[in-house]
């Protein structure tokens, strides 16, 4: 009896959703609303890789004008229109990994792998920008000769001036 009786709540509950439901489809608000749900719900899983991304790609443009700023250029519409691009490339790789997961149900490593890539690929652009705008730093001062290279790039210099230029910042305070 007690079973009928949670059985009868339940059917009640179910079709009193119906003209619930109806009425959200009737609107375009509502129509918005299912689709922002769905959207969520199939991006749920991924929203720490997709937060570390774009935590990193804007920390990376942060410290990029900072390092602009102390090399006394003015690059900030450059640099947005940088961290727009990579936002959308990098977008479109966890987009592509995201649906793969999906259709083949493996749901634990090739997202997740991507993201710590494209991590890792920012925190090495971040770290050259950081040794522009402070060269003293001691954790990013002993990866700076691994560094050489973003900094040059950074700085528009050959490799073998990087370690003057660095200096020279110093003494520029």
């Amino acid at each position: 009896h007690q079973i009928i009786l949670g059985m009868n709540k339940i059917i009640l509950t179910f079709v009193s959703m119906i003209p619930k439901i109806q009425e959200l489809f009737q609107s375009v608000w509502g129509v918005f609303l299912v689709v922002i749900g769905y959207v969520a719900n199939f991006f749920g899983g991924y929203v720490m890789a997709i937060t570390a991304v774009v935590t990193c790609v804007v920390v990376d443009l942060v410290w990029g004008i900072l390092s602009a700023r102390k090399q006394h250029k003015y690059a900030q519409s450059e640099l947005i229109k940088s961290t727009v691009s990579k936002l959308t490339a990098y977008g479109t790789a966890l987009l592509v990994f995201i649906f793969v997961e999906k259709l083949i149900h493996f749901e634990w490593f090739p997202t997740g792998v991507v993201a710590s890539v494209i991590c890792a690929t920012e925190l090495w652009s971040i770290s050259g920008n950081i040794l522009i705008v402070n060269p003293n730093i001691p954790f990013f001062n002993i990866i700076r000769p691994a560094l050489k290279g973003e900094i040059a790039r950074k700085l528009n210099i050959s490799e073998d001036d990087v370690d003057d230029a660095l200096n020279g910042l110093i003494n520029k305070k």
